[in-house]
């Protein structure tokens, strides 16, 4: 796979899951997340990871779980 590849790849995953968030109006589990994007945990993480570094989502350990919500969300 090429570098070019790879981030096109990335970019698909990361709005993916941002419309996915949009959609729902909330947070989710990592596994919700998975199970609606048709993800696995790697392509999910690894997006969200990124997200969470750059602002866009909050990742929050809560036991053995993770939860991802949107960032300035009025639930």
């Amino acid at each position: 796979m090429t570098v070019t590849m790879e981030i096109e790849m990335r970019v698909q995953i990361e709005a993916a899951i941002m419309s996915e968030m949009a959609r729902c109006r909330g947070g989710m589990t990592i596994e919700q997340l998975m199970e609606r994007v048709g993800m696995d945990w790697e392509q999910v993480f690894g997006a969200v990871d990124r997200l969470s570094r750059s602002g866009a989502v909050r990742l929050t350990r809560v036991g053995a779980e993770y939860f991802i919500e949107p960032v300035g969300e009025r639930a």
